[in-house]
């Protein structure tokens, strides 16, 4: 009988965890046999990509022109483009897909976790636990209401905020959390939900890149006593803008819908005056009809989007658990299983695993191989960014806080977070765009790129 041929990532896939121990164990980069397809030279250095230019990705956003032209041009033709019946079905709808009482829509997830915390009972004085590793809009509402965001370090495995860390920011005057579920990937909200039961604390997901994310069966954004999306271009319920919040509390729910609309009586909001009284300081955060036809068009076929991303991103983890060059971010290991959304396919480099060649040397050499990659957030801290410092000199900010607390040097380092500094430094993105809804070929590329890499390291440094 013939001798079967072994691939070297077959080979590699089973002997991935006894090479890691010993890696992990000798401080030294594993040696394979080169497979045939990745044995030859980078794309860097002259050799032909693992993917080359005939190949494209998943285009995105989608839109279906044939089946969903006509449901637009119903209501463009209708007039009536401002919040009405479609707005209200998107919310069922949304609502009904995760599992919550209520969903208020608005114009953008910005002002979508901005009203979430606007209608909260936090003010000044009061201090709210946040996740460092994410973007300046998911803090904006703590500000707005003049409380003091303190930071909690993150795990590094999983690049959601480290529960511990957490337990020890707590004080008398700490009202909040605002975990962020990055890159798609759940934050550990079981626990959360515990410190938070026992402190009274109010807790607002930022769910924006975590559509239909599950932790046990529950998806994220229900959790909470709120859960903000984003429904922006990039999202992976892209409507160009677009935002909501999930809640299963119906004053709470009444008080939002009321504050998105002019603080018009809204429900338990209400009172024997005029239809256009504002009872309550407000906004005007309305989603229009036409956002609302793209998102329930969108929303049709997310559920089965979800599924291929979670099929893509089991195996690319599968495989490239292998590598010592790449760590693939982890799913915390919480009550029941967890799926991801996989807005962001993330990944940890380790440098002294690829002989000290540089991060963006790497990834340099991955884009060559037809591999689109990016390093994620900057090394920009938002507990160091200048507009926080501009709060804190705002009159109500001096008028509730002591000078020591709004020393913006202080404040640094009170909130350093080194955790999030190495992963700054570290992190490998991959956004999904239509990548991640791509065939088992497409994520072969991956993995025969991110190989051919390893195969060729010396060459790399060289």
């Amino acid at each position: 009988m013939k001798r079967k041929e072994i691939s070297r990532r077959r080979f590699i896939g089973t002997v991935a965890a006894a090479t890691t121990g010993m890696v992990a164990a000798q401080g030294m980069t594993p040696i394979f046999a080169q497979s045939k397809e990745t044995s030859g030279s980078l794309a860097l250095l002259g050799g032909t990509p693992v993917r080359g230019k005939d190949k494209r990705w998943q285009p995105w956003p989608q839109w279906d022109s044939e089946k969903f032209d006509p449901k637009m041009n119903e209501v463009m033709a209708n007039r009536v483009w401002s919040r009405s019946r479609k707005v209200t079905e998107f919310e069922q709808k949304w609502a009904e897909m995760n599992g919550s009482k209520h969903c208020l829509s608005t114009v953008n997830g910005t002002n979508a976790l901005s009203a979430a915390w606007m209608q909260s009972n936090i003010g000044p004085g009061d201090e709210v636990i946040c996740s460092p590793y994410t973007f300046s809009a998911s803090i904006f509402g703590v500000l707005y209401k003049g409380a003091m965001p303190v930071w909690a370090d993150i795990d590094p495995e999983t690049f959601q905020v480290d529960t511990k860390k957490i337990r020890e920011k707590i004080t008398p005057r700490t009202k909040g959390i605002l975990p962020v579920h990055i890159c798609g990937y759940p934050s550990d909200m079981p626990e959360i939900m515990r410190i938070a039961k026992e402190h009274d604390l109010f807790v607002v997901e930022d769910a924006c890149q975590a559509h239909l994310a599950k932790i046990g069966g529950k998806r994220v954004g229900t959790f909470g006593n709120a859960g903000c999306f984003s429904f922006q271009a990039s999202k992976n319920l892209p409507i160009g803008e677009g935002g909501g919040i999930l809640t299963d509390d119906t004053e709470y729910y009444d008080r939002l819908y009321s504050y998105h609309n002019f603080g018009y009586a809204s429900g338990s909001v209400s009172g024997q005056i005029s239809s256009i009284t504002a009872l309550i300081l407000a906004n005007k955060i309305r989603m229009s009809e036409y956002q609302a036809v793209i998102g329930l068009c969108q929303m049709e076929k997310l559920e089965e989007q979800h599924k291929i991303r979670n099929e893509n991103g089991a195996y690319l983890n599968e495989k490239l658990a292998a590598y010592p060059g790449v760590t693939p971010v982890k799913l915390h290991k919480g009550e029941g299983p967890t799926e991801a959304s996989y807005y962001i396919y993330s990944m940890v480099y380790n440098q002294d695993k690829m002989e000290g060649v540089p991060r963006e040397r790497f990834m340099e050499a991955l884009k060559a191989e037809g591999i689109p990659i990016g390093s994620g957030y900057p090394n920009d801290p938002l507990y160091g960014q200048p507009m926080i410092n501009e709060v804190f000199k705002s009159d109500i900010y001096r008028k509730f806080y002591s000078a020591e607390e709004l020393d913006f040097e202080a404040y640094k380092e009170r909130n350093h977070c080194p955790e999030l500094i190495k992963t700054f430094d570290s992190a490998l993105w991959i956004w999904h765009g239509g990548l991640m809804l791509g065939t088992r070929s497409d994520m072969e590329d991956i993995v025969n790129a991110i190989d051919k890499i390893h195969n060729n390291i010396g060459k790399l440094k060289a």
